[in-house]
């Protein structure tokens, strides 16, 4: 996992699938009934929980010392 360009790759992955994630999170907070401020939030949490998973699980299958 040195290779820049296999490096870039997977963090291309890891933002589209958080986003993905995130916008689904907002768009069911907001439907829930929560005031939009609060629906960005939620979406926020979630794309931020969701990229650092993913990166911490991409680090963890391809066996990288910390």
């Amino acid at each position: 996992m040195t290779n820049p360009t296999t490096r870039a790759l997977w963090l291309a992955i890891a933002t589209l699938a958080a986003s993905v994630v995130a916008a689904t999170a907002g768009l069911l907070a907001w439907a829930g009934g929560m005031n939009p401020p609060t629906a960005i939030l939620t979406a926020g949490g979630a794309f931020a929980g969701t990229i650092l998973l993913i990166l911490t699980a991409v680090r963890f299958t391809t066996g990288q010392p910390e």
